[in-house]
């Protein structure tokens, strides 16, 4: 018995879909790699702040009263921090915490 790939499996579920689940499976992937390049964006701002504070995770940890494997975890981009834990990791690290929009972008196909 042979081992079918996960991509083989979607590809087979997704020849039944309807145009209108296609539009939706294309926004909602979208969405997800948008959201997943701001964690990762977040992680790298916050490991390059904590650079230039010359400041270790065990160190921030400390000061803002946020677990190390916690930091660790939001630097690699893995996390979804509160706002309450972002807070505490800016005013530790000395700087302000600014949330900007994200340009929207629409794709048609």
């Amino acid at each position: 018995m042979g081992t079918r790939q996960f991509n083989d499996l979607a590809s087979e579920a997704q020849a039944g879909w309807s145009d209108d689940a296609r539009v939706v499976h294309r926004a909602a992937a979208e969405s997800y790699r948008a959201e997943l390049e701001a964690r990762q964006e977040l992680g790298r701002q916050l490991a390059g702040v904590r650079g230039s504070r010359r400041m270790t995770q065990p160190a921030l940890a400390e000061a803002a009263g946020v677990q190390q494997a916690e930091i660790s975890r939001i630097e690699r981009g893995r996390a979804n921090p509160t706002y309450a834990t972002l807070h505490r990791l800016a005013a530790a690290l000395g700087v302000t915490l600014t949330f900007a929009p994200a340009a929207p972008s629409i794709s048609e196909d």
